[in-house]
């Protein structure tokens, strides 16, 4: 699967494409906390800034999966929604303040809900059977393109200030769109579809359980990164001593091992232990680096556990992302997809505003605590959800070889 993108020119370009995307709705992430301490504002103000890019994306992602749907034309609004962070992050570099911080935030949070639309276009480009596998490979576009944007972000904070930043998501939006244009837009094999047919798709969607208990423990796993590493481990470094660099580094150091754990999902994990098993480790491995990192005193040791949150995160992720495509027809991806990112969005927002307000009111390391037993819970209630999606139908030649917990060994 990894050595189609270096074999098809068109995934190549999409993959380019989806990284840049990364770096506009991320590339300020690991040094906006505390470029907000030190700007004075309040840790709940906080917050709801970082957490305004899932709030924008919990509002819009469900709509927008249908309304591309009844368009059927799915790449201009990838093109449209690239354009609101060129617009947000230049005006918070030149009006900076909570308001404009927040603005921006929501800008990307749009552009984010368009997530949906790149998992579906990408999907159009390999057989029915290899989807949830695609889905997983396109995820790895996720850590590669925040890791470049922290380390360019490093750069540019370092030599012009952490202002100067801003402009790191607003070229690469710019890039991504100019690049868009050069895709070939992969048609669906089904026909255009009715605004009363995407309707009742989408009342099918909204009634399934199985869907909605994915979506919740999807809500816990994304709220840990979005908690952990970008609200309270800047917070905790900084008072460790780190500076814009360090800050770079450790964040990064989370999305190189995110994307060794995804590359490996689709063509290591998944095959030797399935993806149930995949996942509960990783959730595991979420509540061991959780609760050992205020407990480290030093940078080193805080980065070994950075390393050990990110694959575990990208092991159990890239699960729930591709759990959500398995047993579902083709005309029904992207209605199924978005509802399960609009679910999953709720962790994008609320883990920075209840870090926020744990900062506040408790300690920085109960808000830890709170995270690891979290995802205690969701790592016992998995194979429930995967159980769920089993038995959506009846036939088992609806399941892609390898996707659940593979029958052939048990």
């Amino acid at each position: 699967m990894l050595r189609a993108l270096f074999t098809r020119p068109e995934l190549l370009l999409f993959f380019l494409m989806s990284i840049l995307f990364f770096i506009c709705i991320n590339g300020v992430d690991a040094f906006l906390a505390p470029l907000m301490i030190d700007q004075g504002i309040a840790p709940q103000v906080m917050g709801m800034i970082i957490g305004a890019t899932g709030l924008a994306s919990l509002c819009i992602r469900f709509p927008l999966s249908i309304v591309a749907d009844v368009m059927h034309n799915r790449k201009i609004f990838v093109q449209a929604s690239l354009l609101l962070p060129v617009l947000a992050w230049p005006l918070a570099w030149y009006l900076p303040g909570p308001w404009t911080f927040f603005a921006a935030k929501l800008a990307s949070g749009f552009t984010a809900a368009s997530w949906v639309l790149y998992n579906i276009l990408f999907i159009r480009y390999f057989r029915r059977e290899d989807a949830p596998a695609a889905v997983a490979l396109l995820a790895l576009a996720g850590p590669i393109g925040v890791f470049i944007s922290n380390a360019i972000c490093g750069v540019v904070v370092h030599f012009w200030g952490e202002f100067s930043a801003f402009f790191v998501p607003c070229i690469a939006g710019l890039s991504a769109l100019l690049l868009s244009f050069r895709l070939r837009h992969e048609q669906d094999t089904q026909r255009r579809p009715t605004l009363v047919a995407c309707a009742r798709s989408a009342r099918r969607q909204l009634g399934d359980p199985s869907i909605w208990f994915l979506g919740v423990l999807a809500v816990i796993v994304i709220l840990v990164p979005f908690a952990t590493r970008d609200t309270l481990t800047p917070i905790y470094a900084r008072q460790l001593g780190a500076q814009a660099g360090a800050l770079a580094a450790l964040s990064n150091v989370h999305l190189l091992f995110y994307a060794i754990a995804v590359a490996l999902c689709s063509s290591v994990f998944y095959k030797r232990l399935g993806l149930v098993k995949t996942a509960v480790l990783g959730i595991t491995l979420q509540v061991i680096s959780a609760v050992a990192i205020p407990f480290s005193h030093s940078l080193l040791s805080v980065g070994l556990w950075q390393g050990v949150g990110g694959f575990s995160f990208g092991m159990a992720f890239a699960v729930l992302m591709s759990l959500s495509v398995v047993n579902t027809a083709e005309d029904e991806q992207t209605t199924r997809m978005g509802l399960f990112q609009t679910i999953y969005s709720c962790g994008m927002f609320f883990g920075p505003v209840l870090m926020g307000l744990m900062l506040q009111h408790v300690s920085l390391t109960s808000g830890y605590w709170v995270i690891g037993g979290l995802c205690v819970v969701a790592a016992f209630l998995l194979p429930l959800a995967a159980q769920r999606v089993e038995r959506r139908f009846d036939a088992p030649s609806h399941l892609p070889k390898g996707a659940l917990a593979a029958r052939s060994r048990e």
